[in-house]
């Protein structure tokens, strides 16, 4: 079920990922069951599970829940944008990751852009209290990639 008046369910590019993208994710994942944190349109089926406060996508493996009280193992853990809201949240995000999966794959926004309406936290690889296995640098946004 799709809940056309969620206001994020089809933001403009870059908010959006594209194909391009989406290519990133594959190549950086590894085989087995994926969660995703949130509902980005465009990563749904690369996932088993997704995850989100508020989902406008209600699908039979959709968890309405925080992405911090995950604690079940996923070969790989995808998210798009949500370490951008707050440090304390992008550092629990991390953590909860390092402890429920093997791969954590971020695309993350590292500036402010003029169509953004709520992101406030641009990190940098430096900023994270694990640092990324792997880094691919995009113009307005990067992959950061963790395998643990």
């Amino acid at each position: 079920m799709i809940n056309k008046e969620y206001w994020s369910q089809d933001l403009p590019r870059p908010l959006s990922p594209d194909d391009n993208d989406v290519t990133i994710f594959i190549e950086n994942m590894i085989e087995g069951k994926t969660l995703l944190l949130g509902c980005t349109k465009k990563l749904l089926d690369l996932s088993d599970v997704q995850i989100d406060l508020d989902p406008w996508w209600i699908g039979p493996n959709t968890i309405t829940g925080n992405w911090l009280d995950n604690k079940d193992f996923y070969e790989n853990i995808l998210c798009d944008g949500s370490l951008c809201f707050t440090k304390e949240l992008a550092d629990g995000i991390i953590e909860m990751a390092s402890n429920n999966c093997k791969v954590f794959i971020s695309r993350t926004f590292t500036r402010r852009l003029p169509i953004m309406r709520i992101a406030d936290y641009f990190p940098q690889p430096k900023d994270f209290h694990i640092i990324p296995t792997k880094i691919i640098v995009k113009e307005d946004y990067s992959f950061y990639i963790w395998q643990f």
